[in-house]
């Protein structure tokens, strides 16, 4: 099994999209073909069940369109429950400190490496049968593990959170970063701009990627993908749908 995230990030930017509004798997393969890498199911804000996140993460897989659960929080027990149903990775907010890394990132893996609950069955495998043994041999090196830098705390700290063993993935969430800096929205002010800088290079010198969400401007967006922060989530399903829409009417009636 292969995570084909983790090897396109080797070599190029990826861009996910964040699914809100969709209530349907095909979600999946309409991204696929637009040419997306990744999916973000968000539990922290988002509306979708866990019923409605297992079948689109499952779909994900399939469609090779990397489902990746953005949790509500650290707590065990859900990083778990997602890992069991279809997410080939967590995204965990509000991560301010290398303790709280080093916990998240035990949650990704089987012991002896981590402390991840083996699952009765785990559908993003197949159903073939096969030991929990190879299970997790096959498992541990494709889950990703991403935490969020969205305070002042977490990029002062962010060269011990980028150090710690099993965190692949750094990833600002730009606009709560720009809030708790006390520059709300403002994602082209310099202090805003040095933060992204001190996560993209932190991330390069502990063999690490780097990301961010939340940046709706294209230009800005550019500027920090230039940095090497390759992880980007474009945005989000249902914006997309009303700029396409809106677009579109103004295109028939002539209104600009």
């Amino acid at each position: 099994m292969t995570n084909t995230l983790a090897e396109r990030l080797k070599t190029r930017p990826c861009f996910g999209v964040s699914c809100r509004l969709t209530r349907t798997t095909d979600i999946a393969a309409m991204l696929r073909d637009c040419g997306y890498d990744w999916m973000f199911l968000d539990l922290e804000h988002g509306p979708l069940s866990m019923d409605q996140i297992t079948q689109t993460a499952l779909a994900g897989v399939e469609a090779g369109v990397t489902p990746l659960v953005r949790m509500a929080d650290a707590a065990p027990g859900q990083i778990h429950r997602v890992l069991s149903n279809g997410a080939m990775g967590i995204i965990v907010p509000h991560v301010d400190d290398p303790e709280t890394a080093a916990a998240v990132a035990r949650q990704c893996r089987f012991p002896p490496l981590g402390e991840r609950s083996v699952p009765g069955i785990i559908p993003q495998l197949g159903y073939m049968p096969r030991t929990f043994a190879d299970a997790a041999k096959l498992l541990d090196p494709v889950t990703m593990c991403a935490v969020m830098i969205e305070s002042r705390a977490a990029v002062a700290a962010v060269d011990e959170i980028a150090s710690v063993e099993g965190i692949d993935i750094l990833f600002v969430g730009a606009s709560d970063l720009t809030f708790q800096l006390g520059k709300p929205s403002a994602y082209g002010d310099p202090e805003v701009v040095d933060a992204m800088q001190k996560v993209a290079e932190a991330a390069q010198r502990h063999g690490k990627i780097s990301g961010f969400g939340g940046v709706a401007d294209a230009t800005m967006a550019r500027r920090y993908i230039d940095m090497g922060m390759h992880f980007v989530l474009a945005g989000n399903d249902q914006t997309m749908f009303l700029q396409g829409a809106r677009a579109r009417l103004a295109a028939l009636t002539g209104n600009t």
